[in-house]
């Protein structure tokens, strides 16, 4: 318990930008006085009231985030879960969570597989950890990953939490609406969010053409307007580009004779741009 004292000590009054002992001290807590270890209720009722008087202790010197975020997983330790969320989201504003620093709660709850509790989590922190990168998100992916399989019954709240945390959660999004089939939304969402089918390799494509081509014709109907209107050789190149992708498209929907009303009317419509009709007719889509 010298340690203990050693270590609280440190973090409470480190500079927010180390984090060393932060560290430190949740290793501590996880690895040697973790659940299961020689660790019981009593300890982290009393490491819990050291904390919380150190509030008053410390005063303006106290570092809040490392404070905030030890006395989290105390209350985790001790079931009291609800109390944790409640002082994570009354600090939201001050501490600048990252998804690091939840990482080590999540991780209690995942390998004590409590499956409703981490779902319960991922739900109500995201949100608070919508300031950073998308990317930076892949983990918490994960976790709902791992959740959804385990409890099947916690996809609707995947969808509606990743749906509430874009435009960060993008990423995350998109590999989960990929992951579990959800073509009509992913279409739906990169056209929300500019995007147009020449952003991506075409294998990336694939599973949509094969498993519910129709669902990319207005993907791909949007991008070529939006190359058009550029009104440059750069964008009727573009633009016919996707037109021949869409011509395939079509052909695999067995709809030939609906592409070649839209392409008759596409060229009369665009008739006095003499650059894009050049372009139509190298790429063999006008005579």
């Amino acid at each position: 318990m010298e340690t203990a004292d050693f270590l609280r000590e440190r973090m409470l009054t480190e500079d927010k930008t180390l984090g060393c002992f932060s560290e430190l001290y949740t290793s501590f807590w996880l690895y040697w006085l973790g659940p299961g270890s020689a660790g019981s209720d009593v300890l982290y009722e009393v490491e819990l009231h050291k904390l919380q008087a150190a509030e008053a202790a410390l005063g303006p010197s106290l570092s809040r985030l490392p404070w905030t975020l030890a006395q989290c997983l105390l209350l985790l330790y001790l079931s009291r879960d609800a109390e944790a969320r409640a002082l994570l989201a009354r600090d939201v504003s001050k501490l600048m969570l990252k998804l690091e620093h939840l990482a080590p709660l999540l991780g209690v709850l995942e390998r004590a597989e409590q499956w409703a509790l981490l779902r319960d989590w991922l739900a109500e922190t995201g949100p608070l950890i919508i300031g950073f990168r998308s990317e930076d998100l892949a983990p918490y992916g994960d976790y709902w990953a791992v959740v959804v399989e385990q409890l099947p019954e916690a996809e609707s709240a995947m969808w509606s939490t990743l749906q509430a945390m874009l435009p960060f959660s993008r990423t995350v999004y998109e590999n989960a609406l990929a992951a579990h089939g959800r073509w009509d939304r992913w279409v739906d969402l990169q056209m929300c969010m500019g995007q147009d089918p020449l952003s991506f390799r075409a294998t990336a494509l694939k599973p949509i053409e094969k498993d519910a081509p129709e669902l990319l014709l207005p993907f791909y109907h949007q991008a070529v307007e939006r190359y058009v209107l550029q009104k440059n050789r750069e964008g009727y190149k573009a633009a016919t580009r996707l037109l021949k992708r869409l011509a395939k498209l079509y052909a695999r929907l067995k709809k030939g004779e609906r592409w070649e009303q839209f392409i008759a009317v596409f060229a009369s419509r665009n008739s006095r741009l003499r650059a894009l009709q050049e372009e139509l007719r190298k790429g063999g889509l006008l005579s």
